[in-house]
């Protein structure tokens, strides 16, 4: 059992503090926070709190880690990682802007909020990487930075691509450890049964390919998915650790290990989960509990937080593989609440 540093105890959440010393707190940090490059695998079907699980990991992880997040360019997703008690940057590609505005609850108009998050322009996949900034949240807005679904996977390609090969040529130790999340996975490295695009196809080669060499370097990937197939079977084998979230099911030949959790008698099932609950199994297969699943809160944490997400939204412009001319003729077409304006 490892000890656990007072000085990064005294950095924890009162609830995390009281938590990290019981039995199940010492396991997760014993067998997964310290344990940097552990791949982390989160499964759950449409309404199973995968992304609030999401914000709990960046919860712990923003201790020890450098925290980077691929935004799916939708909802208000990223507006909880605003309020994670770190400061926040946008890395967004060149031509592109994100703004973030609140509702005055006087005149009804809307501002920038206070406290913007710093934005950080790209010319290429690569430079996102050496745009990442330790002690930060980094959110990488890519999804809505393109009008062309192909440019966008060909962008994914390269970023992932670049990320192993500077990884391979030890250049980037400012970013390491970290851990990079990726929502809705299959956006980027879909298997073939939600994807037979040869872009992201070719996309999960490149990350299944490196993705044991990133963990080598302190690198982990948490990919979230709303299927446990969704994945190729080589990318999910590099994924140790598994978030079992509500409707998940694992059959034997799949994973023997975790389809014990998803049927049998061992407790409550996935099934029966409450979109607060998942059940956390490490790379060997255990799980403790073994037969219950654990509780996450929801994110934000505070109330005056929720309520000021409510009034706030999240305006987008711009498109990396568009000209401004062909931008504006796009929105005289489709006005400007369409794609390059897409108010949250």
């Amino acid at each position: 059992m490892r000890g656990l540093n007072p000085a990064y105890l005294d950095r924890l959440e009162p609830g995390q503090r009281e938590w990290i010393l019981t039995k199940t707190g010492k396991m997760f940090f014993d067998n997964f926070i310290v344990e940097k490059g552990y791949h982390l695998y989160v499964v759950g079907n449409t309404g199973s709190g995968k992304t609030q699980k999401g914000y709990w990991f960046v919860n712990w992880l923003k201790y020890t880690e450098t925290q980077i997040w691929i935004s799916t360019g939708k909802n208000d997703e990223i507006l909880p990682l605003l309020t994670l008690g770190l400061p926040v940057r946008i890395i967004i590609p060149n031509g592109c802007d994100v703004r973030f505005e609140e509702r005055d609850p006087v005149t009804k108009e809307y501002r920038p909020i206070a406290d913007h998050p710093e934005i950080v322009h790209v010319p290429d996949p690569g430079s996102s990487w050496w745009a990442v900034k330790p002690g930060c949240i980094n959110i990488f807005e890519f999804r809505n930075s393109f009008w062309s679904k192909d440019k966008l996977s060909d962008w994914m390609g390269k970023l992932f691509e670049s990320l192993a090969i500077w990884t391979r040529l030890h250049r980037m130790p400012h970013i390491f450890p970290f851990t990079l999340y990726v929502d809705e996975a299959q956006w980027v490295i879909a298997g073939s049964r939600i994807s037979t695009d040869k872009r992201r196809a070719k996309n999960a080669e490149i990350v299944t390919e490196n993705a044991l060499e990133i963990r080598g370097a302190g690198g982990r990937l948490a990919f979230f998915a709303q299927s446990y197939k969704n994945l190729v079977p080589a990318s999910r084998e590099n994924l140790l650790c598994t978030c079992l979230c509500r409707g998940a099911v694992v059959d034997s030949y799949a994973n023997p290990q975790l389809s014990r959790h998803c049927y049998g008698k061992v407790g409550r099932l996935p099934s029966s989960y409450k979109p607060n609950e998942g059940k956390f199994v490490y790379a060997d297969g255990r799980s403790v509990p073994w037969f219950n699943p654990w509780a996450f809160p929801l994110y934000p944490r505070l109330e005056s937080d929720r309520g000021w997400i409510r009034s706030v939204r999240v305006l987008y412009t711009g498109f990396f593989d568009l000209s401004k001319q062909e931008t504006d003729t796009l929105l005289s077409c489709v006005g400007a609440a369409g794609p390059a304006g897409t108010s949250i």
